[in-house]
């Protein structure tokens, strides 16, 4: 990390009891200001102005990554439409990523801060706060994406099970989003038995949201009249 950058670091005074408490009580909770205001203010600028996003979708099974992304307004609109017949009857998502692990490992983007945003998770003092909130000991390192909607993006009803999913003990999105209106959609819905939404929780800035896995959620469809992205760095906190 450069000399000059902020340290990673948690904003000091955590409430962490009344996570631990909603945690235990609904099986997710909120931490708001979770990070040092320096730390919060330089992810956020990584995201808006240095991630190298790539869009990804879902084609029946198989996941799609598109990098770099089509500059071309026809080729962008195909794209979309094609997903948006998709998810007339099966499960769909459509989104800017950039995967945090897959490009660690293979050392690509050299200097990009969310390298140290990903190191940082697995630090020994962020993993047993998140074991104290949740009250799951079993917690042993984090997996991240970073993420951005954009206008006619979403991601479909899932619950976090599927191929590889026999780890993932809690699932996290920390929300690096400014400005954001419930009315541009994009809005994290927490469904229940019966497919009805259960809870709603937007997006916000230096949130870090927490959820029990398995429980299904999607994130809804954004607006096109939506001016401002929708920011986060997702994942897994696993057991292995």
């Amino acid at each position: 990390m450069h000399p000059a950058e902020p340290q990673l670091a948690l904003a000091a005074g955590l409430d962490t009891r009344s996570a631990a408490a909603r945690f235990s009580q609904a099986g997710r909770a909120r931490i708001a200001n979770v990070l040092a205001p320096a730390a919060a203010e330089r992810l956020h600028a990584c995201l808006v102005r240095e991630t190298p996003w790539r869009l990804v979708y879902n084609d029946g099974a198989r996941n799609v990554v598109l990098d770099p992304q089509p500059s071309d307004p026809a080729a962008q609109r195909e794209i979309m439409q094609a997903a948006l017949l998709r998810a007339r009857d099966r499960f769909q998502y459509l989104y800017d990523s950039y995967p945090m692990v897959t490009a660690y490992l293979n050392r690509q983007d050299p200097g990009l801060f969310l390298h140290h945003v990903l190191e940082w998770l697995n630090t020994p003092p962020v993993l047993q706060i998140l074991r104290d909130v949740t009250g799951i000991d079993g917690i042993q390192k984090a997996d991240a994406q970073a993420t951005l909607y954009r206008p006619g993006h979403f991601l479909m009803r899932h619950d976090d099970t599927g191929e590889g999913s026999e780890h993932r003990l809690v699932a996290y999105v920390l929300n690096m989003t400014r400005n954001w209106r419930a009315d541009w959609g994009g809005l994290l819905h927490f469904l229940d038995a019966r497919g009805e939404i259960a809870e709603t929780w937007p997006p916000a800035f230096n949130v870090l949201a927490l959820f029990r896995v398995p429980v299904p959620h999607c994130v809804s469809y954004v607006a096109p009249f939506a001016t401002e992205p929708r920011l986060a760095i997702t994942g897994w906190f696993r057991g292995a």
